[in-house]
């Protein structure tokens, strides 16, 4: 059936209607007319595969990637990058207008690299070592364009070895070299020269040397399991608006709730009078504690624990960082934040709809500047930074 594609929704999808139902079509865009077949069919709206596009978007774009059209992974890479930012842009105001009826104008900081900028990729064990399919399954590719050349170099070493009791390999790049980890069994004599840590099954069966990103005039020890973001060349960029936003004195006492490997706590340590980091995840909290060594930062301490138990003890502060996992945060949270008179919330989210979800929790707050950074170029993610001032 031909349809044309009138909008797209918060995820990147194009979106038709077709008598009086709604289509949702992934990697379809504004503009487009297209011959599709409806893949799955719900009670109140469709979801439609593209079999021709007959009539390209004015915003479309030439695709350098071959496998585009069947991979779940870049679903935005087919429009102009300044395209990108405007949907990320409009996404945002969107939601905020939506759910928290405000009219919002955010500063949009685009990406340095829109290829080969991401630290970690994960690939599915299936018939062949891949990536998620669009439509399900795995993929079988050669290479990702939004790695590095070293990076797909080793995921083709592996791809000739025996993945028969293999079920997930995650590569992680860092300035001095590649951590490989493994879920299941594989035989690793051939991959040691390509790698400086391969763990298998959460254990360190091979280590020549940790880890380390650069950021700015800061060092990281990154661990394999250790969260960190993603594109390593913006990372500057977004916690520059952290600083921005946060317009510190050296007489603040901040709280970092979240805090990774401490990469946001040490970033900000020199423009604060301390930092209290908290993690639930011990490994990135002992290399929060080194990173603190490696780069003689002594206002910094970190706390291992579950944030939703430890916040009620430890929230006594002057600002307050929080950089939550896609899901946003938990209800108790939120309850504790309202309660306490911080002055200001530095809220950084890779989820816009957890984020307004969040904001129309925290009642005792107000909206102040918030910026959009493109941290996932060629995606429909985006990073965003809200500053909420107390009421």
């Amino acid at each position: 059936m031909k349809v044309q594609i009138i909008d797209m929704d918060h995820k990147g999808n194009g979106i038709s209607k077709l008598d009086n139902k709604v289509i949702f079509i992934p990697k379809g865009i504004t503009g487009d007319t297209c011959d599709i077949s409806i893949y799955k069919n719900y009670k109140n709206y469709d979801i439609g595969k593209i079999n021709e596009i007959t009539k390209n978007s004015d915003l479309r774009k030439e695709v350098l990637c071959p496998y585009f059209s069947v991979c779940g992974g870049c679903n935005i890479i087919n429009m102009d990058y300044q395209e990108q930012l405007k949907f990320k842009e409009n996404k945002v105001k969107n939601v905020f207008k939506k759910y928290l009826n405000i009219e919002i104008n955010p500063k949009v900081i685009g990406s340095i690299k829109q290829y080969g900028y991401r630290n970690k990729i994960t690939y599915h064990n299936d018939t062949s070592l891949g990536l998620i399919g669009e439509f399900g399954g795995v993929i079988d590719i050669n290479k990702c364009l939004l790695v590095s050349n070293k990076v797909n170099e080793l995921y083709n070493e592996i791809k000739e070895l025996d993945l028969s009791n293999v079920k997930l390999i995650t590569i992680r790049e860092c300035d001095n070299g590649l951590i490989l980890i493994v879920t299941g069994k594989l035989k690793i004599d051939n991959l040691k020269g390509l790698c400086i840590e391969i763990v298998i099954n959460n254990e360190s069966v091979y280590k020549k040397e940790d880890g380390y990103i650069s950021i700015g005039e800061l060092k990281y020890k990154v661990s394999p399991n250790a969260f960190f973001q993603i594109n390593t060349s913006n990372i500057c960029q977004l916690y520059d608006e952290v600083v921005r936003y946060g317009e510190f004195s050296k007489n603040d006492n901040v709280i970092d709730l979240y805090c990774g490997v401490g990469s946001i706590s040490l970033y900000i340590a020199k423009y604060v009078k301390s930092v209290l980091g908290i993690e639930i995840i011990p490994e990135a909290i002992n290399d929060a504690k080194d990173n603190a060594k490696i780069n003689n930062i002594k206002n910094a301490e970190f706390v291992c624990g579950d944030v939703s138990k430890l916040i009620s003890n430890s929230i006594d502060g002057d600002i307050l960082i929080v950089d939550p996992p896609r899901i946003g945060l938990d209800r108790h949270t939120t309850e504790v934040i309202n309660e306490k008179k911080i002055k200001k919330l530095i809220y950084v989210s890779c989820d816009v709809m957890t984020l307004v979800r969040d904001i129309k929790l925290l009642t005792n707050y107000k909206l102040g500047k918030i910026s959009v950074i493109d941290m996932f170029p060629g995606t429909h993610h985006c990073e965003s930074i809200t500053v909420l001032e107390r009421e």
